[in-house]
């Protein structure tokens, strides 16, 4: 919106251009002030990003670098409110998981006595009984009878308890898996992309987190994630428009690979991720991949009427959606594998 006026302008009129700066910095102030916190971490991350966002808008001098600024924030305020939606979907479903969990729980123990309550009611009515004889044979009998009722009705008892706490535990661990069931969308329902990579028109990193939520809930997940190597040497040698040329280059092989029913997500500038369903262990989805993501690629491009042959590789990993505790995790380990150095190489 902010940027569409850009062709509007055909002078920087200073009045302008200080209602703009007036109302850029209203804007932003009310919405680090007031913002709605989910994940307080990321709430904080947003408020420190809005308030660097004032002060570049203090500081411009042009109305056009005022709406630049402003465009740059409502895009950060779109990405926190697509994570703070998620967020809250994801902890009202872990509320509702654990709200059905507990009133399972209070129907075992509510059922559990009521079932003590009529097994002593029967000790009881057997201890009355017997405490009309006289002979003492058959009382020493009776009595033990009782005892081995008491006895039973206590071994029932403990082995019923710890099923219900086994119960319990096993829900509280599998909170996280049931949570994604939850924010499933409806089977057979095309999902629309929240939003696309301009360059590859592929799903971004927030459809990509959120297939990956989805995909816990799933067997046979995998989440294969690609970085294209050398990328920043392509781009330090030869320039953006070259690493343009590229990434479309490895996102056209990767689509024309992985079968119809493979998701594939344009992770960040220089990585793509791939989610594939297979019904075969690890190892052999691994293997099957191999055969193409490990591929060692050549790419020739013009560059100042020279032609460049680039080798385009991906020392790529492969992990099961559901390996990790939570998706949070699983996020993490993707990320610490793109920031290691083990899929860069110094030269061509």
């Amino acid at each position: 919106m902010f940027l569409s006026l850009k062709k509007h302008w055909e002078s920087s009129a200073a009045e302008l251009t200080a209602a703009l700066l007036q109302l850029s910095q209203l804007l932003l102030r009310s919405m680090r002030l007031h913002v709605v916190r989910g994940e307080e971490l990321e709430a904080q991350r947003f408020q420190s990003t809005l308030l660097m966002l004032e002060q570049r808008v203090a500081t411009a001098s042009e109305a056009f670098e005022v709406l630049l600024v402003a465009g740059e924030s409502t895009r950060t305020f779109e990405e926190y409110c697509h994570h703070t939606n998620r967020f809250l979907q994801v902890q009202s479903g872990e509320l509702a998981a654990m709200m059905g969990m507990l009133t399972a729980t209070v129907t075992s123990i509510s059922t559990a006595s009521r079932t003590a309550v009529d097994q002593l009611s029967k000790v009881e009515r057997r201890i009355e009984q017997i405490s009309y004889s006289t002979d003492l044979l058959n009382l020493k009998e009776d009595l033990a009878d009782c005892l081995a009722m008491v006895r039973d009705e206590a071994f029932r008892q403990r082995e019923q308890n710890s099923l219900t706490v086994h119960s319990l535990q096993r829900g509280v661990s599998d909170t996280r898996q049931r949570i994604a069931e939850v924010t499933t969308a409806v089977p057979g329902a095309k999902k629309v992309p929240l939003m696309r990579d301009l360059l590859t028109k592929l799903p971004g990193r927030a459809d990509a987190e959120d297939a990956l939520v989805q995909a816990r809930s799933r067997k046979n997940m995998y989440a294969a994630v690609l970085p294209v190597d050398r990328l920043s040497l392509v781009n330090s040698r030869f320039g953006s428009q070259a690493t343009d040329v590229v990434i479309q280059f490895f996102a056209d092989y990767l689509r024309n690979h992985l079968q119809k029913e493979d998701l594939l997500f344009r992770w960040s500038p220089n990585s793509f991720l791939a989610l594939v369903e297979r019904g075969q262990p690890q190892d052999s989805v691994r293997a099957d991949l191999s055969r193409f993501a490990s591929a060692e690629l050549e790419l020739t491009l013009e560059h100042h009427r020279r032609e460049i042959r680039l080798r385009v590789s991906s020392t790529w990993v492969l992990f099961e959606a559901a390996e990790a505790r939570t998706h949070d995790v699983l996020v993490g380990k993707i990320d610490r594998f793109l920031k290691s150095e083990m899929h860069l190489k110094d030269s061509f």
